[in-house]
């Protein structure tokens, strides 16, 4: 006899997941490069640019925004 499986599926794989995790990631692999970039710049004798700091800002305003929404978020 012929067996049949069931297999569930949902919109959202993991629903008890929390907010704000990705961002916070996001934002401290982007503070990582950016000083790892103004470091290396720095040490080689080179100008640093604007972009390594504007990197990191962008990195921090991430971190910032995922703890927020970690904070006060709810999970769905």
């Amino acid at each position: 006899m012929a067996e049949t499986v069931q297999i569930k599926t949902s919109a959202q794989p993991n629903a008890n997941t929390v907010p704000g995790v990705i961002p916070c990631l996001i934002g401290v692999a982007l503070i990582f490069i950016g000083l790892l970039d103004f470091m290396l710049s720095w040490r080689a004798g080179n100008a640093v640019e604007n972009f390594y700091m504007g990197l990191v800002m962008v990195g921090v305003i991430f971190f910032i925004v995922g703890t927020v929404r970690k904070r006060y978020g709810e999970p769905h």
